[in-house]
């Protein structure tokens, strides 16, 4: 069975309306983190026996943290900074303990659970589960992930109200990419079920979710399911690199099916936009040796291997090349 491995540490930005999402291994690498601005604050000057204050409200990710001095009288009450961001420390921040998770997830982690004693919220715990992907608790990461989607809500940052708010646009659309990333770490983990249950879960609330189409679709041909993987993907997505994996995941689905042709029209259509990329080439290597042609199998299957050594499709390739050296002729 083949799984994809690879996972995105950083599965969407959070200003309003604009989540990112990460594709993953064998197709794209992992996502890319926007890392929010630093607040800044000033204070209000008394003068001449009258109290003014200047209050300056510093937005991260559309969350708004906004501190008081006194004065003579306020029409609204405006909230307090919280003790956690007391002298010298940066206000909590999703951006910020994503930013290193792939290079020091135990840092990130340790930020997380400080954070979670200080009162973070929802956000806090996927940042927790996305830096145990990282060590290896990929299991625990998976359900800790599936859960936090299935909180309606999400309140940015706020634990204290989750499940209590009803659902918006927005927060719709971050339940959808939590649960993409369940899924992807299902899938890391080698549990193919769980990981289309989660993409099935994250589609019913974001139905047009591409990058969800596309884990939902490798999943299911992985159940050997190709065909709800070809009417997932068909018709294709119109942003040309999401085609592109379309494509790849839609030939995967062919050949499973046996429909070698229509997976070599898929896959040369991807690679024609994307000549270097493992995943297509580990793909066609794949059809190559069903039609018997192995010179071409194992070239496609060598490049694989030249261009990304250190990657899950070239550790693919490699079993792949071990089969063919040891049965030339297999189909």
């Amino acid at each position: 069975m083949r799984v994809f491995a690879c996972l995105p540490v950083s599965p969407f930005s959070l200003p309003e309306g604009c989540p990112v999402r990460p594709a993953i291994a064998p197709v794209r690498p992992a996502r890319r983190v926007r890392v929010g601005c630093r607040g800044i604050m000033a204070a209000g000057v008394v003068i001449v026996g009258a109290c003014l204050l200047l209050a300056v409200n510093v937005a991260w990710n559309g969350r708004v943290w906004a501190a008081d001095a006194p004065r003579a009288a306020a029409p609204t009450p405006v909230p307090t900074v919280p003790e956690h961001e007391g002298a010298g420390h940066e206000a909590w921040s999703f951006a910020r303990c994503t930013a290193t998770v792939s290079d020091d997830p135990d840092g990130a982690r340790d930020y997380a659970e400080d954070w979670l004693n200080h009162g973070g919220g929802l956000e806090a715990q996927q940042c927790e589960a996305l830096a145990r992907i990282e060590l290896g608790d990929v299991a625990t990461a998976a359900a800790s992930l599936d859960r936090l989607a299935h909180v309606p809500g999400w309140p940015v940052g706020d634990s204290a109200h989750a499940g209590m708010q009803p659902d918006t646009p927005q927060s719709l659309r971050r339940r959808a990419a939590v649960a993409e990333q369940a899924a992807r770490a299902w899938q890391a983990d080698d549990s193919p079920k769980q990981a289309f249950d989660s993409a099935t879960y994250g589609l019913m609330l974001e139905p047009d979710d591409v990058p969800l189409r596309l884990v939902y679709a490798r999943v299911a041909v992985e159940l050997d399911q190709p065909q709800r993987a070809i009417d997932t993907l068909t018709p294709l997505p119109s942003v040309p690199a999401e085609r592109d994996e379309a494509l790849v995941a839609r030939a995967a689905a062919w050949r499973r099916m046996g429909r070698i042709e229509q997976a070599m029209t898929d896959i040369n259509a991807a690679l024609k936009d994307m000549p270097r990329n493992g995943a297509a080439l580990l793909e066609r290597g794949i059809l190559y040796q069903r039609e018997g042609q192995m010179a071409q199998a194992r070239a496609d299957w060598q490049d694989v291997v030249t261009l990304a050594p250190d990657s899950d499709e070239a550790d693919l390739a490699r079993q792949d090349l071990s089969l063919l050296e040891t049965d030339p002729e297999a189909p």
